[in-house]
């Protein structure tokens, strides 16, 4: 696919249509080894190789980003009281016109996908698209034995939040503490993202959150390596299973 050169550099960092012709005029870009200055020049990312001053430009017609989320920070593009998860991203995504795919409280840590491809986004946070979300958590209590094949229960066949609202069928399961906040250590697994729908099942069973953890979503699991308020590239890989959803 052809892109005009002015829109795919500013679309990757360079600054502002107007900053690229500028940059254009003053600095030495080539397009397959010859000097471009014409902010029209179109120009195919994935067959055509751009230098600019001597050094190979990586081009994105969309950019997919795996943010570990400390707690603290809001999951949105601009907050007057908060700093936002926009604000940890180094260059030359700090530059670039992203956004959060859905949402993770300010307290909840974890796994959050970054991008520019508004259509992944719509389909992933579509009520239909049944893209799992995984959760690792710890209760304030322990579930007797009893409580928790009831819980169990009650979200395989949808857990009811109020009189008018019915969650969709979801996965509770026990696993290995990690000891963040207390030993009772759980999974939850769900389909759709309510405001605070988690801690809100939590609460309808007769216990509290005390810690939250996105762990994966659509497929793509959080890299254990990646320290939170860090984020990388996604893999081809993990991009075509959210593609997939």
């Amino acid at each position: 696919m052809l892109v005009r050169i002015d829109k795919i550099l500013a679309a990757n960092g360079l600054g502002s249509r107007k900053d690229v012709r500028r940059l254009l005029r003053k600095e030495d870009f080539r397009l397959n080894g010859t000097r471009v200055t014409d902010a029209g020049t179109l120009l195919d990312p994935e067959h055509d190789t751009l230098l600019r001053n001597g050094e190979q430009l990586y081009l994105r017609t969309c950019c997919y980003l795996m943010l570990n989320k400390p707690a603290g920070v809001v999951t949105s593009t601009s907050d007057p009281l908060h700093r936002t998860v926009m604000e940890l991203l180094p260059p030359p995504f700090s530059a670039m016109n992203l956004f959060p795919i859905g949402r993770l409280d300010l307290d909840t840590e974890g796994l959050l996908i970054i991008t520019d491809d508004g259509e992944l986004t719509h389909r992933l946070t579509a009520p239909k698209s049944a893209c799992i979300k995984s959760y690792y958590l710890e209760t304030a209590a322990p579930f007797s034995e009893a409580e928790f094949n009831a819980a169990q229960t009650a979200c395989n066949q949808g857990l009811p939040l109020g009189k008018n609202f019915i969650c969709l069928p979801a996965t509770f399961e026990r696993t290995e503490a990690q000891n963040i906040k207390t030993e009772w250590a759980f999974l939850m697994h769900i389909c759709e993202g309510k405001y605070h729908q988690v801690k809100k099942m939590i609460k309808a069973l007769g216990n509290e959150v005390v810690y939250l953890k996105r762990i994966s979503m659509g497929g793509v699991v959080l890299d254990r390596q990646l320290p939170a308020g860090s984020c990388r590239e996604l893999t081809p890989d993990e991009v075509a299973a959210l593609k997939k959803i």
